[in-house]
């Protein structure tokens, strides 16, 4: 009796676990712009959508970058003309999105809050 209610509570558990949000949407702005732009970052197309480009091949960077560049969990993405977008999340919900053109040093950042997941 005590397997059973073991496998019960383990496949319980499986599939909770397996129900994370896949697509997560933030609120961005620049500190010279006071415009709210969205951004979409979706886990299960491997894609980040920002401000109508879709940057491609969607990589978890964290274990990369490490944790002095990342405050939780860094992602990094890129357009087909080389331009690359990384979001660096943070707990509850805020995140910083950096913008490069390609061979661009540097790039743009912008502060974003998260809307929905």
């Amino acid at each position: 009796m005590k397997i059973r209610t073991f496998l019960a509570v383990g496949a319980m558990m499986a599939l909770l676990s397996s129900a994370q949000a896949t697509t997560f949407v933030y609120g961005c702005r620049s500190q010279d712009d006071s415009k709210l732009y969205s951004a979409k970052l979706d886990t299960a197309k491997h894609t980040l959508t920002w401000r109508g480009s879709v940057y491609e091949n969607l990589k978890d960077i964290t274990a990369e970058v490490g944790l002095d560049f990342c405050a939780k969990q860094c992602f990094r993405a890129s357009r087909r003309d080389g331009a690359i977008a990384v979001l660096d999340t943070a707990t509850q919900g805020v995140a910083t999105l950096t913008t490069s053109e390609k061979n661009q040093e540097g790039g743009t950042e912008f502060d974003c809050d998260l809307l929905r997941q």
